[in-house]
């Protein structure tokens, strides 16, 4: 028998972006970007924390897969690989001026994390239409999504389609 999970043990605002999953809420690192290049996050390798000794993306255990946020503009991209300690390759440009603040979570199955994304169900704050990438790969947008639970297991939550706000994913 099945049941509708919506008892949420961890929760995080959805950042909506047509190029990442949904962010599971294990923040990795925290930081300013040194320098500006298409798809790159140039990071200035100082610790984010005085007298934290993981300053560096090598050290943190960034992978590819995991998610960059930057903190200025609230869009966000997956890291495609390790560049190398103080630079990351990402799946888009979200980087427009070097000084823009930026978080990495952990998203990658190397980590052997929860979300290696194994999906959320949403809290809809505002209704509207909602387009996602379900669990099991299908990409659909429902239309009128009322304010409340959603009870769709969830990876993405694109923002072209999604005219729904204030979103909470729960895991």
């Amino acid at each position: 028998m099945s049941y509708i999970k919506t008892q949420g043990m961890l929760a995080h605002e959805v950042i909506i972006s047509d190029n990442t999953n949904v962010i599971y809420p294990s923040l990795a690192n925290t930081g300013v970007i040194q320098g500006v290049e298409a798809n790159i996050l140039f990071s200035t390798g100082e610790p984010a924390v005085a007298g934290d000794p993981n300053t560096d993306f090598e050290t943190l255990q960034i992978f590819a897969g995991d998610i960059v946020v930057n903190t200025t503009t609230l869009k966000k991209a997956t890291v495609t690989r390790v560049i190398d300690k103080v630079k990351l390759e990402i799946n888009t440009n979200i980087f427009l001026v070097a000084g823009e603040g930026y978080q990495v979570y952990n998203a990658s199955a190397f980590k052997n994390l929860q979300d290696a994304n194994n999906g959320c169900v949403l809290y809809i704050g505002t209704e509207g239409d909602l387009k996602v990438d379900t669990i099991a790969g299908s990409t659909v947008t429902f239309t009128k999504v009322a304010t409340g639970f959603f009870p769709v297991q969830v990876k993405k939550v694109y923002e072209t389609g999604t005219s729904a706000a204030k979103i909470i994913a729960l895991w």
